[in-house]
């Protein structure tokens, strides 16, 4: 076979796959949409068979289209016989440069496995203790390399699962013990080489957008299924979500993807799946059974009315009794949401009915902690001051009743604008007393104005006395700060500023990234427009937010949930049953 010859058919190869690579994606697409609520693994082998395939297809095409005699090919191919040198030639350079990038994320796990030094012997023999259950003949050591932000599991013969060092002060050891368990699933199962392979595929057929979505839903349902493994060995799935929200706090820095960590994939999604485990796809074998007995039951019934064994059938006429068995029931009334919620105070409203979806003892007074930020918001935007004058940071905004923990150091200037923001994103305490502190008539003034707009929004069971809610005064019921949720949507500004995941402030002439303390805000599947979180003591993990339930705008108000895991598994639950109940 002549050099042209293979160069020509290869480029055929590639230009055919084109169209191929489509097919291969609707076919896997259509597949993973009819197994959505079956086991990850599953769909973890639909991804990975269609990636074979979108390997194999060049391959087999190319040999396939060298094979025939040269003269025939030629003639064949000689419209585009000159193009295809360019082609292929473009195609190497840019599978070179994948196939470096996957160099240089070797060339890092063989360096990070030399700087580590091996764990305590305790912790080795837990993960060995771990590794035993799980049935892992190879032995994997554990090593300690301190600026990673998670566990990582690496290697093939001699596997080790790298580990942050502080983190073996900074989590409980039986969180700590679920994510070693969710790296010695990816190591049972030999994803390290998997993922590698993968790689491969990826620098192979780079120009393809099928490719890059086939791999990345595979590594998403690799780490659902490592998930689940190490679930089932906990015997708790609780256990391994508040794991992974534990390890979504820490500071993590991006690792190469060839390092399979515990942070893969969609962490939301993840901790949904473990705290709301979806309903298993029902396999034909039990549904069989199912429908016939449903079936003989209809006939059944069908037949026992048919019969004439009643006074009306025989000329009679119809009796009290027998006239109101004839008359069909009335439709029951749309009940509300019963759900296994874990926060003590809730309610759900349809913003554009006015309708309550679902209510729990929401109309006692507790603390609301810092959803008191909201009404603080709308105090501030209604008196229209200017949103660049500069503030101060003092020692008057430092928090004396907590002692709560602040990122603005005093001295710190900001813009009114910037001071709202970080209020209302990242719950900044010293930024919203000082908002207080600013305003007209000082904090008597702000006082006054905040005691008009409870009064302006019809609020009789809502008390405020500081701007932050850090004082277990500051008093709602879950009613009413669904009430207050309703009126801050109609402020653009507040909902701007938090229906977004991050966002850039000017502090001290310089740029500070804000974070959004609802980490479901700019989530998959979450149509967020406003959002408050909230935390003391007294009050427990709060949020009230405001969500598009396709196209209506639902209120979902959770006081006094038990932590931030349970929090969100609470609108989770929500989300998932309003998306199954019919408009």
């Amino acid at each position: 076979m002549s050099l042209d010859i293979a160069m020509n058919a290869w480029g055929w190869a590639l230009l055919n796959f084109v169209w191929q690579g489509a097919v291969v994606g609707a076919v896997a697409l259509l597949l993973l949409t009819l197994l959505r609520g079956a086991p990850a693994r599953w769909r973890y082998a639909v991804c990975a068979l269609s990636l074979l395939f979108c390997a194999g297809l060049p391959l087999a095409q190319w040999l396939d289209l060298a094979s025939p005699g040269e003269g025939e090919f030629s003639a064949e191919l000689q419209p585009l016989a000159e193009q295809m040198p360019a082609l292929v030639t473009a195609w190497a350079l840019g599978t070179a440069l994948m196939l470096g990038r996957i160099g240089l994320g070797l060339a890092w796990v063989a360096r990070a496995r030399r700087r580590s030094t091996p764990a305590s012997a305790e912790w080795q023999a837990r993960l060995d203790a771990l590794a035993r259950r799980l049935g892992l003949r190879r032995a994997v050591s554990l090593r300690l390399l301190p600026e990673l932000g998670g566990p990582i599991a690496l290697g093939l013969l001699r596997p080790c699962v790298l580990l942050p060092a502080a983190l073996l002060s900074r989590l409980p050891a039986d969180l700590l013990e679920a994510l070693l368990a969710h790296e010695l699933a990816h190591v049972r199962r030999w994803d390290y080489l998997a993922n590698l392979l993968q790689s491969a595929v990826e620098a192979l057929l780079f120009f393809h957008p099928v490719v890059w979505w086939l791999s990345a839903r595979m590594r998403a349902e690799r780490e659902l299924v490592a998930d689940e493994i190490s679930a089932d060995l906990l015997g708790d799935s609780r256990c391994l979500a508040l794991a992974l929200h534990a390890l979504s706090d820490l500071q993590a820095r991006p690792q190469p993807q060839v390092a399979l960590a515990a942070r893969g994939g969609e962490l939301l999604q993840r901790m949904e799946r473990l705290l709301t485990p979806r309903p298993q796809a029902t396999g034909w074998k039990l549904a069989l059974p199912a429908l016939l007995i449903a079936a003989t039951s209809f006939v059944v019934q069908a037949g026992s009315r048919a019969a004439p064994d009643t006074p009306a059938a025989a000329g009679q006429a119809p009796t009290a009794a027998t006239a109101q068995a004839a008359t069909p029931p009335a439709a029951a009334p749309a009940q509300p949401l019963r759900l296994p919620v874990n926060a003590k105070h809730v309610v759900v409203v349809d913003d554009s009915t006015g309708k309550v979806l679902m209510s729990r003892d929401a109309d006692t007074v507790v603390p609301i902690a810092s959803l008191t930020k909201l009404l603080t918001a709308m105090v501030v935007l209604d008196a229209k001051l200017d949103p660049n004058e500069k503030l101060r940071i003092t020692a008057d905004d430092v928090d004396a009743l907590k002692h709560s923990r602040s990122r603005v150091r005093v001295g710190t200037q900001m813009s009114r604008q910037a001071a709202l923001e970080m209020a209302l994103m990242e719950s900044e305490n010293r930024a919203a007393f000082a908002l207080a502190r600013t305003f007209p008539g000082g904090e008597a003034g702000f006082g006054k104005a905040m005691a008009a707009k409870i009064r302006a929004l019809g609020l009789s069971r809502t008390s405020i006395t500081d701007p932050t809610g850090l004082s277990p005064a500051n008093t709602s019921t879950a009613t009413e700060m669904a009430a207050i949720t309703a009126a801050a949507a109609r402020y653009g500004e507040i909902e701007r500023i938090t229906s977004v995941k991050k966002a850039t402030v000017p502090v001290d002439g310089r740029t500070r990234e804000l974070h959004n303390t609802n980490r479901l805000v700019g989530a998959k599947g979450w149509n967020i427009r406003v959002s408050k979180t909230g935390y003391t003591e007294e009050a427990g993990r709060c949020l009230a937010m405001r969500m598009m339930n396709g196209k209506r705008p639902v209120t979902v108000v959770l006081l006094d949930a038990d932590g931030s895991a349970q929090r969100l598994r609470d609108a989770a639950l929500i989300r998932n049953s309003l998306a199954r109940t019919p408009t």
